[in-house]
């Protein structure tokens, strides 16, 4: 295993990154020369107690045309750069052990040490590499090679071990363990230099150098013998060791790509969440309790870059932010990606304040706009940490705690949050949420309550929205903006969607024929090729009209997949459900979406009706929406109404339903009694005019607006 130490500079997952701050540029270079220095003494006393061994030994057995070819190939793979097998962060797996340690095997440890320090010399030297990294890089090969031939010697083995000879037990246990040791001897002094550059602990960067190269380098050393007794019976057999070494090393190069993605994240090339847990396993697990911190961070306005911009965006903004995190924390730093657009990070050996000032560092980092595709794009970040061991002594406890802080920084855009035990009260991170989540759907907690939709004309309520809301046993009343894009990311969403939809048609079943209930969907629930059979299925199971609910999708929903989207839709409607796009205007996709997607109903964000009263831009544009949905042949609610004014400009404006605080709070449905809510109804149209009208009657206004009506609804009529 030749290695290729940054003595220069260190870097984390491949990247560049500022010297710990626990070491400064002086202190870590007298490290270095220090640890050099030993090494090359090292070396040297070893190498001169080989030829002290060998010296007066006779060398006849020896196959010195063999050698010279041999020496020739190792000379020609240690300056070839561009085949060796790189990993981590300047470890190389290359060709010539094979062949440095088939020369000791042909008799001569001492023509085997000369030869390889020679080879890597040259290379260094052709590559103009520095003199400290060229007296170490040939000091740990010499040493390495040195320790391999000493055990030979301790075995008895004199000359070449294939030369004909029965060869013992012995000698074949000898030449395993001398090539063992060979890597193993290498790998320690290397891991050993790389944990000073990088400020990690020398145990973690033996598993991530040393343990990941134990299959290749096994490979290239067990060509050794096979090579030596090849070339021994003829030199024609050269072109097909080349072929088989070929081979290996192809099997090598497979291995290595395995075993690193097996840890690393095939988006941002930083750990994965398997590989970070290890690392803060290694971390918690140590005798005595460890300063340090662990930081969650998530990414505040992904889900739009991917819904506006695509996800070939977001995976670039992904692979730009996990380079950001890299280049602003300290080589001893482990990052990882957890999933989606959430991060990961370990300080370890950190005290409080330094991790304070590396978050802070590192915030205002990720605060400046990335660059994508020549692109700045700005995305918010929240970032929660944990310090160890103040909020924890193990894994779980560290995550959990860091999870509950990020969770908080989110919720209170606060960009930062340390870890902060409040009361009794046991907090909630994101984690345990998902986990509540799952028994708050088995166990009833989660409650559906009702906002009427009023007909703007008449005053009569003809529909009402369900909102989801949560009852947590500990935390109490937990809104949806908390816990149902959580759900989104599971495979929980399905089951919650599924409950709120029989749960408000059970609720609105009892408040007479004419009455629509409106259900928010997922993007998740449109992407489930099942969602369209499964809400049929609980239509006919419950006798329910069709053309009685409505789903609500947003636009982002339906950019996200629109394919599949479309087809969901499609199915829905031709079996009576009526479909309508939600927060109509706040996306992008605005007008493609009116052309590409058959719905029912826009529902006119309340960001517009707010302002319609007094900002004429807004009623220009409500009034603009309106104009084009009936032409479309579409009915428009507008969200959000709060104020008569804004009733009278919707009205005015030709809107068919308002829905808003001005006619009613949401309300559970045992407070839903259509007849006391209507009392409170501002009446906009004739005072002798019903307030309510039967299913024929709201068939034939939107006959007359020329909107749709699907074929149940006619025949329940």
């Amino acid at each position: 295993m030749t290695e290729e130490p940054k003595i220069e500079t260190a870097g984390t997952a491949g990247a560049a990154a500022a010297p710990a701050v626990e070491l400064d540029d002086g202190a870590l270079d007298r490290v270095l020369d220090r640890y050099i220095a030993l090494i090359a003494v090292l070396a040297a006393l070893s190498v001169a107690l080989v030829v002290l061994v060998e010296f007066g030994r006779n060398h006849d057995g020896v196959d010195w045309i063999v050698f010279g070819v041999i020496s020739a190939l190792l000379v020609i793979t240690e300056c070839r750069t561009t085949i060796w097998l790189r990993f981590g962060n300047g470890g190389v797996v290359t060709p010539s052990w094979a062949f440095s340690f088939a020369l000791m095997l042909l008799g001569t440890p001492t023509g085997a040490i000369a030869a390889m320090a020679i080879a890597t010399t040259a290379a260094e030297i052709t590559a103009r590499k520095d003199f400290r990294k060229i007296v170490f890089n040939t000091a740990q090969v010499s040493l390495s090679l040195a320790v391999g031939g000493l055990v030979l010697f301790a075995a008895g083995i004199e000359g070449p071990l294939f030369d004909g000879r029965t060869m013992p037990f012995t000698w074949g246990a000898a030449m395993i363990l001398s090539g063992t040791l060979v890597f193993v001897t290498n790998g320690i002094v290397i891991c050993y230099l790389l944990s000073l550059l990088e400020g990690k602990r020398f145990v973690m960067m033996m598993r991530e150098g040393f343990a990941l190269t134990m299959s290749a380098d096994a490979a290239m050393l067990a060509l050794a013998p096979i090579l030596v007794i090849s070339l021994q019976y003829s030199m024609l057999m050269l072109p097909l060791i080349g072929t088989a070494t070929f081979l290996v090393y192809q099997t090598a190069r497979q291995a290595l790509q395995r075993a690193h993605e097996a840890n690393h994240d095939a988006l941002t090339h930083v750990l994965n969440r398997r590989a970070f847990n290890n690392e803060l396993s290694d971390f918690t697990s140590q005798p005595a309790p460890v300063e340090g911190a662990v930081l969650i961070l998530d990414l505040d306005r992904f889900k739009e870059i991917n819904d506006r911009l695509g996800h070939q965006t977001g995976d670039a903004v992904l692979r730009a932010f996990a380079q950001r995190i890299v280049s602003s924390l300290p080589p001893s730093a482990v990052v990882a990606r957890l999933g989606g657009d959430e991060f990961a990070i370990l300080l370890p050996d950190s005290a409080p304040n330094v991790c304070r000032a590396i978050t802070e560092r590192l915030h205002r980092s990720l605060a400046e706009p990335l660059i994508v595709d020549g692109f700045p794009l700005s995305t918010g970040t929240s970032i929660g940490v944990a310090v160890s061991p103040e909020h924890g002594n193990s894994p779980s406890e560290l995550l959990h705690a860091a999870d509950i802080a990020m969770y908080r920084a989110k919720r209170y855009r606060s960009c930062v949050e340390f870890y902060e035990q409040f009361g009794t009260t046991r907090e909630h991170g994101r984690i345990t949420l998902l986990g509540d989540l799952s028994a708050a759907i088995e166990n009833d907690e989660i409650v559906v309550e009702y906002q009427p939709q009023v007909d703007v004309v008449s005053g009569a309520i003809t529909a009402v929205e369900s909102l989801i809301r949560w009852e947590h046993p500990s935390l109490g009343r937990i809104q949806p903006i908390d816990f149902v894009k959580l759900a989104e990311q599971t495979d929980l969403i399905g089951p919650l969607t599924n409950l709120v939809i029989r749960r408000a048609i059970a609720d609105v079943s009892e408040l007479g024929d004419d009455i629509v209930v409106a259900v928010n969907v997922s993007a998740r629930n449109l992407e489930d090729r099942h969602f369209a059979s499964e809400v049929v299925a609980l239509l006919d199971e419950s006798g329910f009209p069709p053309h009685r609910l409505e789903l609500e999708i947003t636009e982002s929903a339906i950019a996200q997949e629109p394919e599949r989207t479309a087809v969901a839709i499609d199915a829905l409607r031709s079996h009576g459900v009526r479909v309508s796009i939600d927060d109509f205007g706040t996306g992008y996709s605005s007008f493609a979406t009116l052309r590409d997607v058959a719905v029912d109903r826009i529902k006119v964000d309340r960001s517009f009706i707010s302002g319609m009263a007094t900002n004429d831009r807004d009623r220009r544009i409500v009034g603009a929406i309106i104009d084009l949905a009936h032409d479309l042949g579409l009915a428009v609610v507008a969200e959000g109404v709060e104020k008569e004014p804004t009733l009278a400009a919707l009205r005015d404006a030709g809107c068919d339903v308002a829905q808003g605080f001005l006619f009613s709070r949401p309300v559970p449905p045992s407070e839903l009694r259509l007849g006391e809510i209507r009392a409170e109804v501002p009446r906009m149209g004739d005072p002798a005019e019903p307030t309510t009208r039967s299913l024929a009657d709201v068939v034939l206004a939107e006959a007359r607006l020329g909107t749709r009506v699907a074929p149940a609804r006619l025949a329940a009529s």
